[in-house]
């Protein structure tokens, strides 16, 4: 459950009309731009975030995740609208809301941008107008396109993204370079094609999934996001990074099983066959090798053969399904 709180023409935004009024065509004129942000303890950055936003959008809406701190107060005074939860449902559950809300609001164009100061306003217009010019459905703000930067990123983030990006890319049908961007934009199509089984951090990968399953176009274009900041981000890195890459492992098992059981079990086979068997057999005392290692590789060999045995199976048994469906 969720509360609805709107602030109407504060000082602030008042002041930003007028500023508006001598710097016109920043927001597409037909359509109906709503910037969603996911709002948890930013009192200190949020109103500057809102004020900017609003100069490329008909409204900016924050989803409250119980927010201990005067955000969603902050907010309301800065002109958004606030839309505050019971209860804590991180990042899947205020994108879940926030779609909910864009769709009961018919929005031609809605963008998703963090309230920490980590994405920049000021790369709205280019990830609005290729919706607006009909060029993609999803614009994805990218660090890892030609342009693109991730200012000061941890090393180990970028382990973590380069291993997430690199099994997701197995199994998608778009290449995307950032799959774990949270700047993000969609059109009409996009929005309704978008679906949430997850409320954690890996309906970032869901949400790809569900737009690239329905064959909508996909842009990245380059963005710079910010790791010198204080406080960019309430979860802990490490498991966070886990967390999704199970996900994007385990839908990687759904939909190219051979790939996840059956490559590894042949390759155990064939280390089995060929080491395993061959110590074995030459067995001797000049050779100064003992039996043990020669046993080890046929165990290696013989744990190979279901996984071989379950890629082959899982892999046929989806490609049947498949096809029973297509009919």
């Amino acid at each position: 459950m969720f509360f609805i709180n709107t602030l109407g023409k504060t000082k602030y935004k008042l002041a930003l009309q007028a500023i508006m009024q001598g710097d016109e065509g920043k927001k597409p004129i037909d359509d109906y731009v709503i910037i969603g942000i996911p709002l948890y303890n930013s009192e200190e950055t949020i109103a500057s975030i809102i004020l900017s936003c609003l100069e490329y959008a008909d409204e900016v809406v924050c989803i409250d995740d119980c927010s201990s701190d005067k955000s969603a107060e902050i907010s309301k005074d800065a002109g958004a609208t606030v839309i505050s939860h019971e209860k804590n449902r991180g990042v899947g559950g205020v994108a879940k809301t926030f779609f909910s809300y864009a769709k009961e609001k018919n929005a031609s164009i809605v963008v998703l941008i963090d309230s920490d100061g980590q994405h920049d306003p000021g790369d709205l217009p280019k990830m609005i107008k290729p919706l607006s010019e009909n060029k993609a459905d999803l614009v994805i703000g990218s660090r890892f396109v030609s342009g693109g930067k991730s200012k000061d990123m941890p090393t180990y983030r970028k382990f973590g993204l380069n291993l997430i990006n690199t099994v997701s890319k197995l199994h998608s049908k778009q290449h995307i370079r950032d799959t774990q961007s949270g700047y993000r934009a969609f059109n009409k199509a996009a929005i309704n094609a978008v679906r949430f089984e997850n409320e954690g951090m890996k309906s970032s990968l869901e949400i790809l999934e569900s737009i690239s399953e329905k064959g909508l176009r996909i842009l990245e274009v380059p963005t710079t996001i910010r790791y010198d900041l204080k406080n960019t981000s309430s979860l802990h890195p490490i498991p966070h990074g886990i967390s999704v890459f199970s996900y994007a492992l385990s839908t990687l098992s759904q939909k190219k099983p051979f790939l996840v059981f059956g490559l590894p079990g042949l390759i155990m086979v064939t280390i089995g066959a060929l080491f395993g068997l061959r110590t074995i057999n030459h067995v001797s005392e000049w050779t100064g090798v003992t039996v043990g290692p020669g046993v080890t590789f046929v165990w290696i060999g013989a744990l190979g053969i279901p996984l071989l045995v379950s890629g082959i199976v899982l892999q046929y048994a989806r490609k049947v399904l498949k096809d029973s469906i297509q009919q």
